[in-house]
């Protein structure tokens, strides 16, 4: 299936980290509020679900049953959660990955997509994306947020686990199984954003068409309008400076799109004066090098995660080239090979959407 008819599926029509910063600060527990910005209201709902925090925002006393609404969307990411987190042991992906090796493991329809389109975008990317480079972040400390130099020979183990040829899966009946020993399946550069997707179709089909929703602030999908008159129309999103938090590089028009920052800002360690990132590229097994955030905008939350995090990978040079055969929106943030110095490069950005000075 090609990126057109992943977006009809995962992002439907209105119808009527660096990060994305939406300027919220964290809730610890299930809140509601009410915040005043100028001439609107605006109502945020947020939930600490997959190791970050979910946010919906509306604007205030549009929709009498917003809230209700935006509880529901939390409600179905945290049933998602319960699906495919590999950190939960009785999750569909744990399954797979414990008995995937030996038998046809039975998944839910939304795994069962979750997978397929991994697969569709490792094609697409000729494997800087694969959901299965799990085994890579273990080697290097990263699963454990603790970097690590690991040998050549660890790194060599750790691929041959690695390969999206290895994940086989059955849509009509509803089954994967893995064909290699010690493959193991782990979402972790797509499954929010899909959790996204899902969560906006909820909204979209109980008739709330103007809001925003984010987890972690680097995945993002807005729809509609901020009430606000200096949106200009849409939602506007911060762009931090990847590593200078405290920076803000200029603000993106989301409307009717999302939005996914691959970054390592957060997570990396030095070794023999060299920095490396928590990003792995999967063909090499080796931290991904060259570039300090990418951004992706297109309609799909889960399509902008990974494709996040395959440019990231590809390096400044290649992800340019991909950006423009797929006519991929993209803000590359990388360091000049010749001078040192930061380079910013927009791909493929329509008119009205990257706002320099805000």
């Amino acid at each position: 299936m090609d990126l057109d008819q992943w977006f009809k599926e995962l992002a439907p029509s209105a119808g009527g980290e660096p990060s994305a910063d939406i300027e919220q600060s964290p809730l610890p527990t299930d809140s509601m509020r009410a915040s005043s910005t100028r001439d609107t209201l605006l109502l945020s709902i947020a939930r600490p679900l997959m190791a970050c925090e979910f946010e919906v925002l509306l604007n205030q006393h549009q929709y009498p049953s917003g809230a209700d609404q935006a509880v529901a969307a939390l409600d179905m990411i945290a049933e998602l959660e319960r699906l495919i987190s590999v950190y939960q042991q009785r999750s569909e992906l744990s399954n797979l990955n414990r008995f995937g090796g030996t038998r046809a493991v039975s998944l839910s329809e939304d795994t069962v997509r979750l997978l397929m389109l991994a697969q569709d975008l490792n094609s697409l990317t000729h494997g800087a994306f694969d959901i299965t480079s799990g085994s890579l972040s273990e080697v290097w400390g990263f699963s454990r947020r603790q970097g690590q130099m690991p040998s050549e020979s660890e790194i060599l183990a750790a691929l041959e686990s690695v390969g999206s040829q290895y994940l086989q899966v059955d849509h009509e009946h509803a089954t994967a199984r893995l064909s290699r020993a010690k493959v193991q399946v782990n979402p972790g550069g797509i499954g929010k954003g899909y959790a996204l997707d899902r969560a906006v179709g909820r909204l979209q089909n109980a008739g709330i068409h103007d809001f925003m929703i984010h987890g972690g602030l680097s995945s993002v999908v807005a729809r509609g309008h901020r009430q606000h008159s200096a949106t200009g129309g849409g939602w506007l999103v911060a762009l931090k400076h990847p590593w200078r938090w405290e920076q803000t590089l200029g603000m993106i028009r989301l409307q009717d799109q999302a939005l996914g920052t691959s970054g390592s800002g957060k997570q990396f360690f030095h070794f023999g004066g060299k920095r490396y990132s928590h990003i792995i590229d999967p063909r090499s097994g080796q931290p991904a090098q060259g570039m300090m955030s990418a951004t992706v905008i297109c309609p799909s939350g889960a399509v902008a995660d990974a494709l996040a995090t395959a440019l990231f990978v590809m390096g400044p040079t290649a992800a340019r080239e991909f950006c423009e055969q797929q006519q991929l929106s993209a803000i590359l943030i990388f360091a000049d090979p010749k001078t040192g110095r930061q380079r910013m490069e927009l791909c493929c950005i329509p008119d009205g959407m990257w706002l320099k000075d805000v």
